[in-house]
């Protein structure tokens, strides 16, 4: 058993906004997760809810950018619904029939897991079988006071500032445009939303675990970061300038050459792989 962990730093360059699964009047909030935290004046340890990035979030931006990207590599053009499903959004499982044709054996499995990469390390369901991915990815803890115990720092080098202070709130406005179904005394319909953010220059530690993984799973592993850091974004609004980040992590950018060559010579097997899949889920 082999397990190779990558980490790395990420700072916002514009304020992020990474909604929770709850609105409070509103507001939108961020997502914050219960914490076991220390009081800044009594040393003690409490519980507070802290804001953090979620891994989830991070794991899905990394497929959307590399499976667009294998799919460019290729020159393909997936036309089934159920495998873009499995490629882009992790898929879902079926309860079939064994003589049913949705059903995957473990031979499919295997070729699937070897001739995409990228399934192999962010795993995806489909038909009647889940595949396993080997790439963990952790959540991004904010830097602050409240964290500080947990964080790789001496004593010198921790933070003095509360999570709290790095909350901020913002707004937008929807306005009704269709002028020609409205009357002419009748004003236009317009719609405040508000939503929590974290401030620019928001800090975050972050990693990356890697297990069991080929040669060429670590290279499309690279390749993803390295598409990451060409599109250095985190959470929602992004069309609006929302956030940006700068990524610092631990690595080699140019270890992705050896996934380009595996893609580029492997490129038949590849496409009739893909082939296969959208034959048999249409």
């Amino acid at each position: 058993m082999q397990t190779e962990v990558i980490r790395g730093n990420i700072e916002a360059l514009s304020p992020i906004h990474h909604g929770g699964s709850e609105s409070h009047g509103t507001i939108k909030p961020i997502l914050a997760l219960p914490t076991v935290v220390r009081n800044a004046e009594t040393g003690e340890e409490e519980i507070d809810n802290i804001p953090t990035i979620h891994g989830n979030s991070i794991r899905g931006n990394l497929r959307a950018l590399i499976m667009q990207d294998f799919l460019d590599l290729l020159d393909y053009q997936l036309d089934s619904k159920k495998v873009y499903h499995f490629l882009f959004d992790g898929g879902m499982l079926e309860a079939v029939d064994a003589k049913d044709k949705g059903a995957i054996n473990l031979k499919m499995k295997d070729e699937i897991r070897y001739n995409i990469p990228a399934i192999s390390l962010l795993g995806s369901a489909l038909g009647n079988q889940m595949i396993q991915g080997k790439l963990k990815v952790g959540m991004a803890d904010i830097v602050c006071k409240e964290t500080s115990h947990y964080l790789p720092y001496d004593n010198e080098g921790k933070p003095n500032f509360s999570a709290y202070g790095l909350k901020g709130e913002d707004f937008g406005t929807r306005l009704d445009s269709l002028k020609e179904d409205r009357k002419e005394d009748e004003a236009a319909t317009q719609m405040k939303y508000e939503f929590e953010t974290l401030i620019t220059g928001t800090r975050f530690t972050h990693e990356f675990l890697l297990e069991d993984i080929l040669p060429h799973e670590r290279a499309c592993f690279i390749r993803m970061l390295n598409l990451w850091n060409e599109r250095p974004f985190i959470g929602g609004k992004s069309g609006s300038g929302y956030g940006k980040v700068r990524l610092n992590y631990e690595y080699n950018t140019a270890d992705e050459e050896d996934y380009l060559n595996y893609i580029n010579d492997h490129k038949e097997e590849i496409v009739a792989q893909l082939d296969k899949m959208v034959e048999k889920w249409k």
